[in-house]
């Protein structure tokens, strides 16, 4: 089953005046990128944010975004008077050295947090985590929900797209020996027509030259070989675990024999019917870009 890098998850919790956010936002990325955005307390557990979303996801870039407050009492921060003092003490001194003007009242110590402290200490990492992880765990929920059913849709998209290509292959494969054949005939006549009647023909020459032209225009290698990425890509569809990268690569080489297939092909029916392949094969290299 596809799972899609696009996603959002989010979940919230207060519990005794603490509450605690967390919004998952993943897009399109080659490898897995993480970028946490949270409070400094959160840093010391943001290697376990991150292994955590690593356990679940295998591509895309991830955007964490972290919110911790604490409403609460404990939260309050209180003046540490011995410091407002000597704080005060420190600016008078150096109002009187620099002979500058006003004084020191409180709006000027409020401005510096150096006074404040907290009731409770900082919580440990344990802690942190604790209160963290359930509510990352459910937005990472939300995330990976919203990217299965995103990869679902893609892959409806994906097996239409293949089943498009297939006829297409098929109708160029059976098209291909008589347009293959029409081209030597073509040949043939030019090359009768470029020569004088009196001129002696190598006959042995001529039809080893159209054998090559021939060979030249055969697509039969072509046909097999997407035939044998269909199937492959139809096997990807339907495996577990992240498929994105092998798809990429199958839908290459999907392009690479169309192109071979036009460039060897001079029909205009079937230039027509390869100018289609090209453009199925292009629908699905685009939706390939946001498979995990």
């Amino acid at each position: 089953m596809l799972k899609s890098m696009t996603g959002y998850g989010s979940s919230e919790q207060s519990d005794g005046g603490r509450r605690i956010r967390v919004e998952l936002k993943s897009v399109n990325q080659r490898f897995l990128d993480i970028q946490v955005k949270a409070p400094r307390l959160l840093l010391q557990v943001e290697e376990r944010v991150r292994k955590l979303i690593e356990s679940a996801l295998a591509r895309g870039r991830v955007t964490v975004y972290i919110e911790w407050r604490d409403d609460g009492a404990d939260a309050a921060p209180l003046v540490n008077e011995a410091a407002a003092r000597r704080l005060v003490d420190d600016l008078r001194t150096l109002k009187e050295r620099l002979s500058l003007a006003g004084d020191v009242d409180v709006g000027t110590v409020a401005q510096f947090s150096s006074i404040f402290e907290g009731e409770s200490e900082t919580p440990r990492a344990d802690e942190v985590w604790g209160a963290v992880e359930p509510v990352l765990r459910r937005a990472l929920e939300g995330l990976v929900s919203m990217r299965d059913d995103e990869g679902a849709k893609l892959g409806e998209e994906f097996t239409l797209r293949l089943e498009a290509i297939e006829g297409l292959v098929e109708e160029i494969e059976r098209a291909a020996p008589e347009i293959a054949a029409a081209m030597k005939e073509r040949l043939a006549q030019r090359i009768k027509s470029l020569l004088d009647a009196t001129v002696p023909v190598d006959e042995t020459r001529v039809a080893q030259e159209l054998a090559i032209a021939g060979e030249r225009a055969d697509v039969t290698e072509e046909i097999v070989r997407l035939k044998a990425h269909i199937v492959h890509a139809g096997d990807a569809l339907r495996a577990d675990g992240p498929a994105g990268k092998k798809l990429n690569f199958l839908v290459q080489e999907m392009h690479r024999e169309a192109n071979t297939i036009g460039s060897k092909s001079a029909d205009a029916g079937l230039s027509s019917t390869v100018v289609s392949l090209k453009e199925e094969v292009e629908k699905l290299r685009e939706q390939v870009q946001n498979v995990e």
